[in-house]
């Protein structure tokens, strides 16, 4: 094998020295020091040859003729390009001249650059004499003199004159590769065939490392490429599993949570979490919405009151703070909204007069007064005074009452401040001036006997009447009369009367835990509850529109009631056995917040403070009215929303036809229009696809009617009586009707004659039950028609050749009671009797295994959403539900929609109401809730109170969705709630 190429040998730094005139040769040095550099490179050495250039070579230095002599003493080889310039150069001639004197010329290579000057290949600037044994200095230029005589024989040169006319010398020109073959040859110590063919196999086996390492590269980058995609599969997919996750955790935590905003936070959040919901997602939404309908108070605010014992509480006219007064713990102010703290207002002492403890704390109706009083008899008779709720300071008083009055057994503030009414065991009850400290009357209100003991005292609100409890006793008094209107009587104890906010009635509660209304004029009973509370009836309160009364225990519980029922609102508020309401049951202004303060017997079960509490609920307004459509008097046999949702129509079993306008809920368009003979009763109605023309479909035949106007357009449709249902075609053009005996026929809805094709009689089961077909529909592309026999058996023809199309129609044990074709005709949707709805392909026509279950009562109405994505069914209970068939979400409901079946369901075009009938004659509206709408709910929630803790933690995971409106994405509105026509015409 050749030999390969070496590094320098032992001694020697470089394989060789370039001596050359930089002016002439500057390129050519540069280009041949690379291309030995190059030449039969091994791939695993950085260089071939190491040849020194000084241009290239050298550092900066003082000593420069010094740096090229180690240069050359480190160099086996001088290699001279010898030029006429260079000849000419100083420098050169000292470099060839000290090579020559200390290293011969064995090692000199000659390299001849200036070009013949005919253009040929002889060596220019260099002739040698053969007979001298010298070169001919007459005819040699390109060499120094410093040469003669050196040289035994004619040297070999490299001709490389053509080099300087080139733009760039690279071992890419095969005839400069040739030249520096030449050159390197001797450098190596190889023959130049042999060196040629090294650098061919060194060339070879660079592309071969090349080669293998560029496919080595592309397999890792291949490999570094799958592992990116696995890597973000994997990513994708912990992502998709910790989103699903949320979901999960959010739906839970929606069905978990008390309060009912929390509830729809976090079931808002796991709708949006994932696109699309899960069905978990999609329930939890729905119940929570359902929880909007059906919560009456919510716990949203619970601070430490320490201390406050029999306390006095009352809000800030705006309703933002509250403010609590006590016998013994001063008072102090709450912002409700903010959920601060009650911070301390008044010091205990600074509540006291003649340093005695007082006994009762009251706000005057205005709030800008605190009644305060005592009555204890151990330190003489009872006083009281009035002070001042901002500055503290004593505005009247304190007055004592007279040394006779030593056993009080109740006094009571009237609301507007001024009067004190006092019950003294002797007496009876007396009445006194607040501002004066004298008495009003000369004569107390006298009692019915002696031996009567008056314990509780309540003022009406005008300051009018007053009321007197006594052991099973109730009183009223006239008090600018000083008579006695009414006096009722109870085997139990009565406890804490309250006037309601009109002073008409009066609400009492009992010993044992019972509550009586009463007319505050006549005292006759006028409501009392179904149900009682469980420890005896400690305070009770009305609210400020007088439609709520609440009431609370000794052993804490706290109950919302019905003053004109009797009948308790929702669950209790709240169950707190180790505590009780020690002080009065406040209503905000607005009736829509209750506080009240809550003692503890004792800190930890030993001796020692008291542990308050100060706790608000936030009330339920009342829900408004559902929007019923007035009007028909008996069981309601179809409805039908017109395209434009402008007007609803509907049939009655009385004959009559109504069209409503939903926005008011009035009817128009000379409703209702009667039917003209007794027999002709109304079994639907359906709308043209513009919304200009309503059919009556009734036992007389098909009857249109122009919109508006409501004027008919004639007679009955010629030969379409006894028709049972009705629908046009979604082109306009067609009408199918249904009748008694099973037939479907086709009509022209410009001429009302029928069309020349009619579909091939379907009149199984007809017979044998009597009712004929009891629905139709078209597909959409106006193309097919369908119909449902009471047999179970849907039938499907072509409507432009009356052939049968689909499945053949089978019968069925589940007999068929309603059906709907989906408006984007993927779906038909039979119900039957016995609660189930089957589904059949309206593409093919063929029968699919998905079962949906409606209950155990019948399906008596479908109806498709516009977008098709939800499935709306009522059934003979009442009972409404709902249903995403495309996807495996539980069914939503709405039970007691109705007080007996549901006969007619109808979306409207925006797919966000309902509208249903019932056989009670009843036409309800119902809406759907979008993330949009209540994400608005929950705002509203935070902003009237935010200390919630539940609510607060809840708000936080939604808030970035409800507090930018751009990232909701607007689920299918479920589920549905009742509609109120106000809410429209807002």
């Amino acid at each position: 094998m050749p030999q390969e190429p070496r590094e320098p040998e032992d001694g020697y730094a470089y394989d060789a020295f370039i001596s050359y005139s930089r002016a002439a040769d500057g390129d050519v040095a540069r280009g041949l020091q690379h291309g030995l550099h190059a030449f039969a490179k091994p791939w695993y050495r950085l260089r071939a040859l190491r040849v020194f250039r000084d241009e290239g070579s050298l550092a900066a230095s003082s000593q420069l003729w010094s740096s090229l002599r180690e240069a050359m003493d480190a160099s086996r080889f001088f290699v001279l390009l010898a030029c006429e310039q260079s000849a000419r150069a100083p420098w050169v001639e000292q470099e060839v001249e000290y090579w020559c004197t200390h290293r011969g010329v064995d090692n000199l290579v000659i390299v001849l650059t200036d070009p013949p000057p005919d253009g040929s290949r002889q060596p220019p600037g260099m002739a040698w004499d053969a007979a001298l044994g010298d070169f001919d200095w007459r005819r040699t230029t390109a060499l120094p003199r410093c040469l003669s005589g050196r040289f035994r024989e004619e040297p070999n040169a490299v001709l490389l004159g053509w080099a300087r006319t080139r733009p760039e010398l690279s071992l890419r020109d095969p005839e400069f590769r040739t030249a520096v073959a030449t050159l390197a040859a001797p450098l190596h110590g190889i023959a130049k065939d042999k060196l040629i063919g090294e650098d061919i196999r060194q060339h070879r086996r660079s592309r071969r490392h090349v080669l293998l390492t560029t496919a080595v590269l592309a397999a890792l980058a291949v490999i570094a490429a799958l592992a990116a995609v696995t890597a973000v599969q994997q990513r994708n997919t912990a992502r998709e599993q910790t989103a699903l996750a949320e979901v999960r955790q959010y739906a839970a935590q929606s069905r978990n949570a008390t309060d009912p905003y929390a509830a729809l936070a976090y079931a808002i959040a796991a709708e949006q979490r994932v696109t699309p919901p899960l069905p978990e997602a999609r329930a939890a939404f729905a119940a929570a919405v359902r929880g909007l309908d059906s919560w009456q108070a919510r716990l949203v605010g619970e601070v430490p009151a320490q201390g406050f014992f029999d306390a006095s509480v009352r809000w800030s006219p705006d309703g933002s703070r509250i403010w609590v007064a006590d016998t013994v713990g001063g008072v102090a102010r709450w912002n409700v909204r903010e959920g601060r703290a009650a911070v301390p207002y008044r010091k205990p002492a600074e509540l006291t007069f003649d340093r005695l403890r007082l006994s009762s704390v009251r706000w005057s109706g205005d709030g800008r007064s605190m009644l305060l009083a005592r009555r204890e008899s151990t330190y003489g008779p009872p006083s009281y005074a009035v002070r001042d709720s901002a500055s503290g300071k004593i505005t009247a008083g304190p007055y004592a009452l007279p040394d006779d009055y030593t056993i009080v057994t109740a006094m009571e503030f009237s609301r507007k401040g001024d009067t004190l009414a006092v019950a003294s065991g002797r007496d009876g009850v007396s009445l006194w001036s607040v501002g004066t400290g004298r008495p009003l009357v000369k004569d107390p209100l006298p009692r019915s006997r002696s031996s009567e003991r008056i314990y509780s005292l309540s003022w009406s609100p005008d300051g009018r009447f007053l009321c007197s409890l006594a052991y099973e006793s109730l009183k009223v008094w006239d008090v600018r009369r000083g008579r006695l209107l009414w006096t009722a009587r109870a085997g139990r104890e009565y406890m804490r009367p309250a006037w309601s906010p009109d002073g008409r009635r009066i609400s009492v509660g009992s010993r044992d835990g019972r509550i009586t209304w009463h007319d505050g004029r006549t005292g006759k009973v006028t409501a009392a509850s179904s149900d009682r509370l469980g420890d005896g009836v400690s305070e009770i309160s009305w609210s400020p529109d007088g439609t709520r009364v609440a009431a609370a225990d000794f052993a804490g519980t706290l109950r919302l009631w019905d003053p004109d029922t009797g009948e308790p609102v929702g669950p209790a508020l709240g169950r707190d056995s180790s505590r009780s309401l020690t002080g009065g049951l406040a209503w905000s202004p607005d009736g829509r917040f209750l506080a009240g303060t809550f003692v503890s017997d004792a800190s930890d079960g030993q001796n020692g403070p008291a542990r308050s509490v100060m706790r608000v609920w936030e009330v339920a307004p009342p829900p408004p009215p559902e929007a019923r459509l007035s009007g028909p008097t008996e069981a309601i046999s179809s409805v039908a929303w017109s395209p434009d949702g402008r007007h609803i129509a509907g049939g009655s079993g009385d004959g009559t036809v109504w069209v409503w306008d939903p926005r008011t809920g009035k009817p128009v368009l000379d409703s209702p229009q009667r039917r003209r003979r007794a027999g002709d009763d109304v079994t639907a109605v359906a709308w043209d696809p513009k919304g200009r023309r309503l059919l009556r479909v009734g036992h007389d035949g098909l009857l249109p009617r122009t919109l508006p106007g409501g004027a008919d357009t004639g007679a009955h449709w010629w030969g379409s009586g006894g028709a049972t249902a009705a629908a046009w075609s979604p082109d306009g053009t067609r009408v199918a009707s249904g009748t008694r005996d099973g037939t479907v026929r086709i009509w022209h809805a410009t001429t009302g004659k029928p069309v020349r094709r009619q579909p091939r009689d379907a009149t199984r089961g007809a017979e044998e039950t009597g009712r004929g077909a009891r629905s139709v529909a078209w597909s959409p592309d106006s193309r097919h028609v369908a119909a449902v026999l009471p047999d179970g058996s849907l039938h499907l023809w072509d409507a432009a050749s009356g052939q049968p199309w689909g499945a053949a129609p089978k019968e069925s044990p589940h007999l068929g009671r309603s059906m709907a074709w989906s408006p984007d005709g993927k779906l038909i949707a039979v119900g039957g009797v016995d609660g189930t709805i089957r589904l059949w392909d309206g593409e093919t026509g063929k029968p699919l295994p998905d079962v949906l279950t409606s209950g155990d009562s019948s399906v008596e109405a479908l109806a498709w959403s516009p977008d098709s994505t939800r499935l709306a069914a009522g059934d003979g209970a009442g009972t409404i539900r709902w249903w995403e068939p495309r996807r495996d979400a539980p069914p939503q409901l709405r039970e007691k929609a109705h007080d007996g079946r549901v006969t007619a369901l109808s979306w409207s075009p925006d797919g966000t109401r309902l509208v249903s009938g019932g056989a009670d004659g009843a036409v309800r509206l119902w809406r759907g809730s979008t993330e949009r709408h209540l994400c608005r709910l929950v705002g509203k929630a935070l902003h009237r109170t935010r200390n919630t803790p539940e609510l607060t933690g809840a708000t936080g995971v939604a808030a970035q969705i409800c507090a930018d409106p751009s990232r909701i994405r607007d689920q299918p509105v479920l589920p549905l709630q009742p509609h109120s026509t106000e809410e429209s015409r807002r």
